[in-house]
């Protein structure tokens, strides 16, 4: 059986445009990780597990794959990356803020009983995006000539 029902989608979709539909299923032979396994040919899967403090299992995996956007930064450019499309935009050094406007789009819905994270934006972080959180000196020379 799949959650919510159509009435309580119908009211939830008044609070937001994002609404979780789910079901519960019996996974004793399954793990997060053979779940993954199954989608391996597919593009940009991950897991993600929610360990809490200490905790030596998690209580949610979150497995995905094929997602529907991607938003990427490469020199002075944003690239979002949708249906087959590629949108390139000059960021002027504030990267961020394309994502935040993106992001602003999708409003969820919290669903009692499910953890606050359903579902939605996923990623990470290179190393250089610090430059666009905190102010560096400027990049030195490439003295071993690594790059």
């Amino acid at each position: 059986m799949y959650y919510p029902d159509l009435e309580t989608f119908k009211k939830l979709s008044k609070e937001g445009n994002v609404i979780p539909v789910y079901r519960e299923i019996l996974a004793d032979m399954e793990t997060p990780v053979t779940a993954l396994m199954k989608l391996r040919e597919k593009s940009h899967v991950f897991l993600l597990e929610s360990v809490e403090g200490g905790e030596k299992w998690a209580r949610y995996s979150f497995v995905g794959a094929d997602p529907r956007l991607i938003f990427e930064v490469s020199g002075d450019e944003v690239l979002i990356r949708a249906g087959g499309n590629v949108q390139r935009l000059r960021h002027e050094g504030r990267p961020l803020m394309f994502l935040q406007n993106l992001l602003s789009r999708y409003r969820p819905v919290p669903v009692a009983g499910l953890p606050r994270f359903y579902g939605g934006a996923v990623g990470f972080l290179g190393y250089d995006m610090v430059r666009y959180f905190e102010r560096l000196p400027t990049e030195r020379a490439d003295e071993l000539k690594t790059a």
